[in-house]
């Protein structure tokens, strides 16, 4: 007995030591906290404790409320506080459901597992997306047509106002200090994008300073100024700034700390640098131009066309959540064409074409995570494709590369940074160089903690080379001989239908470009389920696109389609190019004769159009010849015709006969429905005229407020122009040159967003 006195207590303390090493590694469900909703996304986040050793996981499922079938989400993603300096996180599972309906409400289950209790929890919430900003649900029109009236009603502006600037060159700067509610939104609109100009004359100003809540920017140009929009100050949330084009600006839009929900989405914003111009250049002088800058959680940043600053889109606010980036075209990036440094967690960059940038997507740091780059197409990379650096010793912990593309003239992937990376998923992404780039296919120089590179596709085939951890001089020996890959391939060639290749340096400015995969190529359900979207085959593909599926609509979407009707995925109707490519108008005029007696050879067209300035989505670029827009084969449709919402319009049939082409472009010069036509085209340059009794446009019924100009070449996306009314005078008037028989457009006039709709 005495012995048993005596052993017993020994073997219980070592009973009571083991049962507390092994509490410590049993997941401890706890809390649920949810991140700001976004419109199309919900970020969620699941406080835990215990689980030390890392192998609990938890499974997300989601359905709308009153729907009986479940949807799976991606699983909650393990943040590793442990790994983060410089801020201090919680132990949570965290992570994003996307593709979502705006205004939903969505149930949700997380299913917490864990072997080491075992652990099988389910916990229940419910969150919902926000809706698509709208108009006010109570509106008072307040027209203006001066800048002195616009300052006015700026001054005195009151929820639910909307303050519509008449077409016309409004001479800034211009700021509002007052908000509008959620229901009741200040709204300062103009009749047309390329219509209504706030001009700063080139001020070393903030050309327009939005310093309330809940105000919409709709429908104007905005130009010649340090900063076109400025959002201040802090904490203000629920602005809106929506098809509008930025011009001759160094910053496009600037934003404050903790600033939330803001909606940028359908721009066109247009800065002074030229590729390929970068960081690497001039020490970084123009890191700090940029596209569209916001600070804090919640903001959707979405489908704008951006060229010409230094940080194209960027979220600059460390524990930022919750910001989504998608359907943006980024033209060209001096530095990061994203940049979602210092995010704490739940900061989304999806669906994105990102052309001729430095360092295009950049996590510098990340602290914990996670935040997500998928399904964007991003050519032309200048050097690292991921930015995984360190900013002072604050790491990056917590990124998730899902099903991107990647095309670079230099390396399939590079990471330059010695800096350590922390938890890094990289999967079911296309890493392409070109077939003679040299030896090296992948060069990572940092130290590696818990990076995972599975189900990849690469090529050329050639030495992964990872720095401290280790080179190999195939794939092959690669994933056999280190533990950071496992199910990847090397691609059997250059994988594109369009025949996308890199080009042979960077310093080649590309257009943005199709990166479809060809049925050959072995990509094509190549990938895993990692994204639960939609695919064709037996498994999804490798890279952002999805072969048979509708490409996503990069930059600024047709009028009338925005969140609550685009497609995404598999699943809905084509939608791979816009219909045309808006470009600038230097002259635009028309002349009529409708007066008995009437002689209609007086009948005039001049248009001319020069974009050597312009956005590389905005160019006038030459056909191929012996390809579908060679005009000497397939001739051509010009149409001129109302934007402004009448029913003038005017199609002409241009025959193939009456092309010539020569090295320098293609001219006609001939007869075509009734009228002599002449039309050169050259890069960069259109001119068109036309005289005769064809040109049947009805100049009968002023004022015609905006015309557009049309020019197809065969089967080509043909060119677009869209025309205002020139105006003179105090106020503003077009009627001199908007009357009877005579329209003359306003000089200099930008690209239109997108191209208006025939009549």
């Amino acid at each position: 007995m005495a012995r048993d006195g005596r052993v017993w207590p020994f073997v219980g303390l070592l009973f009571l030591l083991a049962a507390s090493a092994r509490a410590d590694d049993v997941l401890q469900p706890g809390s649920v906290v949810l991140d700001r909703s976004t419109v199309v996304t919900l970020g969620i986040r699941l406080l835990v404790a215990g689980d030390d050793d890392h192998d609990a996981s938890v499974q997300v499922r989601y359905r709308p409320t009153g729907d009986v079938v479940w949807r799976t989400a991606q699983p909650l993603f393990r943040v590793r506080p442990e790994s983060v300096t410089g801020r201090v996180v919680p132990e949570q599972f965290a992570g994003s459901i996307f593709d979502l309906a705006p205004a939903t409400t969505y149930d949700i289950e997380l299913r917490a597992l864990d072997a080491d209790g075992p652990v099988d929890e389910i916990v229940l919430t419910s969150a919902a997306t926000r809706a698509v900003p709208g108009d006010p649900a109570a509106p008072t029109v307040r027209p203006v047509a001066t800048a002195s009236a616009l300052r006015s009603a700026l001054l005195a502006a009151q929820p639910g106002d909307v303050i519509t600037l008449a077409d016309g060159t409004y001479a800034g700067p211009f700021e509002i200090d007052a908000s509008g509610t959620a229901a009741n939104p200040i709204v300062i609109r103009g009749g047309s994008t390329v219509g209504v100009t706030l001009d700063g004359g080139g001020c070393d100003c903030n050309l327009l300073e939005i310093r309330g809540s809940f105000v919409h920017l709709e429908r104007m140009t905005l130009r010649k100024a340090r900063t076109a929009i400025r959002f201040k100050p802090a904490a203000t949330e629920g602005n809106v700034v929506r098809r509008v084009r930025i011009d001759d600006v160094r910053n496009g839009m600037l934003g404050d700390p903790d600033q939330r929900d803001f909606y940028v989405c359908d721009n066109v914003l247009h800065g002074h640098l030229r590729w390929p111009q970068t960081y690497g250049d001039d020490g970084g002088s123009h890191a700090n131009d940029d596209g569209i800058n916001v600070m804090g959680d919640g903001h959707v940043v979405c489908h704008n066309v951006l060229g010409g600053f230094g940080d194209a889109l960027k979220v600059e606010q460390d524990g930022s959540r919750a910001d989504d980036f998608y359907g943006n075209e980024v033209l060209s990036a001096y530095d990061n064409a994203v940049e979602l440094d210092g995010s704490e967690g739940n900061t989304r960059a999806f669906r994105n074409r990102f052309t001729n940038s430095f360092v295009p997507l950049s996590f510098q740091p990340i602290f914990g995570g996670p935040s997500y780059a998928f399904r964007n197409v991003v050519v032309n990379v200048a050097e690292d494709h991921l930015k995984l650096y360190a900013r002072g010793t604050d790491a990056p912990s917590g990124v998730v590369v899902l099903h991107n593309t990647f095309v670079s003239s230099r390396h399939a992937l590079e990471m330059g940074s010695p800096a350590t990376s922390h938890h890094v998923r990289i999967e079911n992404n296309l890493f392409v160089a070109p077939a003679t780039a040299g030896p090296t296919v992948a060069l990572w120089l940092g130290a590696i903690d818990d990076v995972r590179l599975d189900v990849n596709g690469w090529f050329p085939d050639g030495t992964f080379d990872f720095g401290p951890t280790g080179s190999w001089a195939s794939f092959a020996a690669f994933e056999a001989g280190s533990s950071l890959a496992t199910g990847g391939r090397v691609l059997n060639g250059p994988p594109f239908a369009s025949g996308l290749v890199p080009p042979a340096t960077y310093r080649t400015e590309m257009l943005p470009a199709d990166a479809t995969l060809a049925s050959s190529s072995n990509a094509v359900d190549g990938a895993t389920t990692g994204l639960g979207d939609s695919f064709t085959g037996s498994a999804p593909d490798l890279g952002a696109l999805e072969r048979g599926c509708p490409i996503p609509i990069y930059g600024v979407r047709p009028e009338g389609i925005d969140e609550t009707n685009a497609p995404t995925g598999c699943g809905g109707p084509s939608n791979t190019t816009l219909p045309a490519v808006p470009i600038d108008a230097t002259k635009l005029s028309l002349r009529g004769d409708s007066i008995p007696p009437v002689n209609a050879s007086a009948r005039k067209l001049t248009f001319k159009s020069t974009t050597t300035r312009s956005l590389s989505s905005n160019r006038i670029l030459l056909p191929a010849a012996g390809g579908v827009g060679d005009p000497t084969l397939h001739g051509g449709t010009l149409q001129v015709y109302n934007a402004a919402g009448g029913s003038e319009s005017l199609t002409i049939p241009i025959p193939a006969a009456g092309w010539t082409a020569s090295g320098s472009g293609y001219r006609f010069k001939g007869s075509a429905g009734g009228i002599a036509l002449t039309i050169t085209i050259r890069r960069d340059k259109l001119s068109i005229a036309g005289k005769g009794a064809g040109l049947a446009y009805s100049l009968a019924a002023p004022p015609q407020g905006r015309i557009a100009v049309r020019l197809g070449l065969g089967s080509a996306p043909p060119w677009c122009a869209e025309v205002p009314a020139k105006a003179s005078g105090v106020p503003p008037s077009t009627a001199k040159f908007d009357r009877v028989d005579r329209f003359d457009g306003r000089p200099l006039t930008p690209a239109p967003l997108v191209c208006p709709d025939v009549p």
